[in-house]
């Protein structure tokens, strides 16, 4: 948080930052306590309370969540743009996401869409590094997809399993790509043609991949708003996190720090992943010798 505050005014600073659609993008929502939650989770997790101030602040500004299909309306010019229009966004299809997000979505009029793993409906987050305790790291499974559904939201594609696509094969990029997509239109009935990259990661191979699989959309992890000009299989999205507090997400939500979209290249992630693996295995080593 405090690097977020030092880095605010360099935005403030940047012209014309709010000039297109932007992309909200969450994880989970959740009141579970800090020490209960893995590594991962505790970064990515929104407690109940700030989602629905920020909520609330959206509502009270004039903001409406759209459709994905509204969504790439105004992106293309079909439609007129509404400087308002916000589409709010999920990834992996945590149980939280129905059971704490979906009645606050409700409670201020908003919809949202997830985008599930579908190898993981029903499961939990124990095989990720840096997981969750069994019981606090639960996925939607698909009766309560079903619900998501009834509900007025919305499904897309995080793959099966949630790999780095940038690293597999051929055959395995094609197999996360499809069979997800074919999953989830011939189980929930509902047309998949929006998918979210794992992680973020995305090169030009996996985004030919996702288009050959019949997506018409794909978002990334990178900061920024849309415009015409953006890559449908490239859209850039805003992410909320546990350490953004409400101040910081105003900002947010107004292009202020939508000029750090270099920290989702592919050198900086790469980095980043190398430096989690020397913390975790650092960590590990520690533990065995203080035991």
């Amino acid at each position: 948080m405090v690097l977020k505050c030092l880095l605010m005014p360099v935005g403030l600073l940047i012209p014309g930052k709010n000039n297109g659609l932007r992309v909200l993008f969450y994880h989970r929502v959740n009141s579970f306590a800090f020490h209960e939650l893995g590594l991962v989770s505790r970064e990515t997790t929104v407690r109940e309370t700030a989602f629905e101030r920020q909520l609330a602040h959206l509502a009270r500004c004039g903001y409406r969540s759209v459709t994905v299909d509204e969504f790439e309306k105004m992106r293309t010019g079909k439609q007129a743009i509404d400087p308002k229009a916000i589409l709010i966004t999920f990834d992996d299809g945590y149980a939280d996401n129905l059971e704490c997000a979906a009645p606050l979505l409700k409670k201020y009029g908003f919809t949202a869409i997830v985008f599930v793993v579908t190898d993981m409906i029903g499961s939990n987050n124990a095989a990720w590094p840096m997981s969750d305790a069994e019981e606090f790291g639960q996925m939607m499974d698909v009766q309560a997809l079903h619900q998501w559904l009834a509900e007025g939201h919305e499904i897309g594609s995080h793959t099966c399993s949630h790999p780095n696509l940038t690293t597999l094969g051929v055959p395995a990029l094609q197999r996360e790509l499809s069979e997800s997509r074919s999953y989830i239109e011939t189980e929930f009935k509902h047309p998949c043609t929006a998918f979210a990259y794992p992680t973020g990661d995305v090169n030009d191979q996996v985004a030919d991949a996702v288009k050959s699989a019949g997506y018409s959309l794909a978002f990334t992890t990178r900061s920024g708003v849309n415009k015409a000009q953006t890559h449908p299989l490239r859209i850039n999205r805003t992410e909320v996190s546990a350490s953004d507090p409400y101040f910081i997400f105003c900002v947010k939500i107004r292009g202020v720090y939508d000029w750090l979209g270099f920290r989702d290249t592919m050198l900086y992630r790469n980095t980043l992943r190398k430096t989690y693996t020397l913390f975790a295995r650092n960590n590990k080593t520690n533990h065995k010798v203080t035991t």
